[in-house]
Order: structure tokens, then sequence, then C-alpha cells
């Protein structure tokens, strides 16, 4: 077949393929066209998941420290045999006069072999307590003023001392340095000393101390 034959079927199979194609009905356009919006589906929505509630912590309740009492250390002085001996114990604070005399009242400890006398054996009622005046009452300078009931003077004289001699050095251990001793009524009494001489003055640790014997 000759170079010009072919040409020409070449040329007719041309014509017959672009009949075809436009009996079909397929436009054909030169350049590129965009689509109508009604033929381009919708895009997808994936519904997102809600995020969950946060949860607030629930704050634990704050515990208050519980409050421990003030408490001081104090050398009580209870009676053994002839003599006094030292105890060191806890007293409420602040440890004024009374303090000291009401743990002297409520006795050592059971196991100590310990004993006061500052309670009435008969009657349970304390032979001492802290001198308060009712009304204008002329009282000798000391750190403490100290009444005895009137029935202090019932005790033999060698309770006595142990009895002053008790209260005196408690005292002194919780911080008063002179204590004066009086009745109920406010008068200053002349106390016994362990060496048999009477004290007309307030009273101090070195006028008992030799009362004093190791626990």
């Amino acid at each position: 077949m000759t170079e010009q034959r072919l040409r020409r079927k070449a040329g007719l199979l041309a014509l017959v393929a672009g009949f075809l194609m436009a009996g079909c009905g397929v436009p054909l356009e030169d350049a590129a066209q965009p689509l109508p919006p009604e033929v381009i589906p919708s895009p997808i929505v994936v519904p997102t998941a809600s995020p969950s509630p946060s949860v607030s912590p629930t704050p634990s309740p704050s515990v208050s420290p519980t409050s421990t009492p003030a408490v001081e250390v104090v050398d009580l002085f209870f009676i053994r045999e002839d003599g006094l001996v030292p105890l060191v114990s806890d007293v409420p604070a602040p440890t004024d006069p009374q303090v000291v005399l009401d743990a002297l009242a409520a006795g050592p400890p059971a196991e100590t072999g310990l004993r006061s006398v500052v309670v009435d054996p008969l009657t349970g009622t304390a032979l001492v307590s802290q001198f308060v005046p009712a009304g204008e009452v002329s009282l000798p300078i000391a750190d403490a003023t100290i009444a005895v009931a009137s029935s202090f003077s019932s005790l033999p004289s060698a309770e006595q001392v142990l009895l002053l001699g008790q209260v005196v050095l408690s005292l002194s251990s919780a911080g008063s340095n002179t204590v004066s001793i009086v009745d109920e009524a406010g008068s200053p009494l002349a106390v016994p000393l362990p060496d048999g001489r009477l004290l007309d003055r307030p009273a101090t640790a070195l006028d008992y101390a030799s009362l004093i014997r190791p626990l």
C-alpha cells in the first residue's frame, strides 16, 4: 500500500470518529469548565464527639489540727517519811499558785508510794488555797500569798512543816520565789521551819531545802 493511500485511510478514520462522537451528544470543549454546583455532592460531615464535662475534684475537707492544752513542767514535792521528794510533773499553763496547789491536792501517782498533806485526811478539804482578798488588806510583798485553813493548827508540828515545805518548794519551782503565809482573813502568820524556829517573813525555797530527799 502506498504512502498516499495510508494517509487517506487515516484521515477517513478520523472523520468517522468525529461523526460518532458528535452523535453521542458529548460536547467537546476547547478548555476545562467548572461543574455546576448541583453535580458536586455535599461533603460528608463526620460528627465530632462532644467532650465529656470535666469533673472538678472534690476538695478534701481540711482537718484542723487538734489543739493541745498548754502545759508547763514543774517539780511538785510530795512526802516520803520525814522528807520531801520532787516529782517532775506537767501542770496546766499558766502556772498560777492555785494550779500548783490543786496539783498537790490531787496527790502523787499511787505507784510512787508518796503522799500529800495539803488535804485534810478527815474532811477531804484543802488545807491551803491562794489568798484572794475580798477588800483592802495589807499583805506582805511576795510572789504568791497562800491562806491556810483554821484546821492547819490542829496538825502535828512535823506535818505542818511538811505541808509548808510542799507548798513553798512546789511554788518556787513554778516561779514564785517568795511565798507569804496568811490565815483565812489575810493576817500574816509566823510559820514553823524545819529547825523549829518560827518564820515571820515570806518564805523561800531555801527555808525548806533541808527537807528535800532524792527520788
